[in-house]
């Protein structure tokens, strides 16, 4: 049975987890990084060039991610604009030209070895998805509900399930979902944004609620100046109610914007809630599933699981240590 695999002994491992992030941190070096080295993970990181150029991640971190911690880099376009309302607006070729081709000459120039692709917002139309696929720049991510699957689809797509706090996905439910690629020796796709810092978070206990209130015993301090999302109780899959970067709160009375679903409906005296960055994962949920994982499936990047190399045994060690 999957429960009773032991962490470390590759025998029993079974399946396998494609860990994503998208935009470009500098936190995927020095947190997410570390946590996954620590049990013989990695990820695939697509970036958008414009958070190179605004110093949120660097070529200096983007490569020590590649040759350092065995990540795989792909792109993200170079501007995240919407590929298919760019596309109505100024025409595919240009799209090719200047979100695609221009995004992964300036990585490549770096030292980037980017053979994938993620569509900002996962928007595309078959037609760009060709376009992309016919010059040389491979998969790209569907959403799903449940992103299990075998490989690659026939159109080139690869599924993908978010792990954002706006997405949310309890605990439990995504160790059941690796308990299935573990049986079903199948590969699992997750993608998010950022981990954070717990102190980045917001948690409590609810103690009365209303349909646009959330009363709370001494509620802390709210993050503010991002997009913020409130997940009314844990347990609850999807449960979640964007705030926005004005949170209203009085210190232990929470709500909700005009318009936001009825609070009663997703939570309940006595459940624990949690606030925080819409495109975040708390640290301590993420460590949490990465041990998990680690005991049942092996990690690999995008291109390895196109390349087939999950059906080979277990993925290549990176030749370097972590730096």
């Amino acid at each position: 049975m999957a429960g009773q695999v032991l962490a470390g002994d590759a025998e029993v491992r079974r399946g396998a987890l494609a860990l994503q992030f998208d935009d470009g941190w500098s936190s995927w070096r020095t947190l997410v990084a570390p946590q996954l080295a620590r049990v013989g993970g990695r990820a695939t990181g697509f970036v958008n060039n414009q958070y190179v150029a605004n110093g949120r991640i660097t070529l200096e971190d983007l490569r020590a991610l590649q040759d350092g911690y065995g990540w795989e880099i792909g792109t993200h376009t170079y501007n995240h604009h919407h590929a298919v309302r760019f596309v109505q607006q100024h025409g595919l070729e240009v799209w090719c030209a200047e979100q695609l081709e221009r995004s992964v000459a300036e990585l490549r120039g770096a030292g980037l070895k980017v053979g994938q692709l993620v569509f900002p917002f996962n928007a595309y139309s078959p037609e760009i998805a060709r376009a992309a696929l016919g010059r040389g720049v491979g998969s790209y991510r569907r959403a799903d509900t449940l992103a299990l699957a075998a490989g690659r689809r026939e159109d080139g797509s690869l599924p993908g399930t978010s792990i954002d706090l706006s997405r949310h996905l309890p605990l439990a439910t995504l160790k059941q979902w690796v308990d299935l690629a573990h049986e079903r020796d199948q590969v699992l796709f997750l993608y998010g944004h950022r981990v954070l810092p717990d102190e980045a978070f917001v948690t409590g206990r609810v103690v009365r609620v209303t349909a646009r209130e959330l009363v709370a015993e001494g509620l802390p301090a709210v993050p503010a100046g991002e997009d913020t999302v409130l997940v009314p109780d844990l347990a609850r899959r999807g449960a979640s109610v964007q705030l926005g970067a004005e949170v209203r709160f009085d210190g232990q009375t929470l709500r909700v914007p005009e318009g936001a679903p009825d609070l009663t409906r997703l939570t309940a005296p006595g459940a624990t809630f949690l606030i925080g960055p819409a495109y975040g994962t708390r640290l301590s949920d993420f460590v949490a599933l990465v041990d998990y994982a680690a005991a049942r499936l092996n990690f690999y990047t995008v291109s390895e699981i196109v390349e087939g190399r999950h059906r080979a045994g277990r993925p290549p060690v990176p030749e370097r240590g972590a730096p």
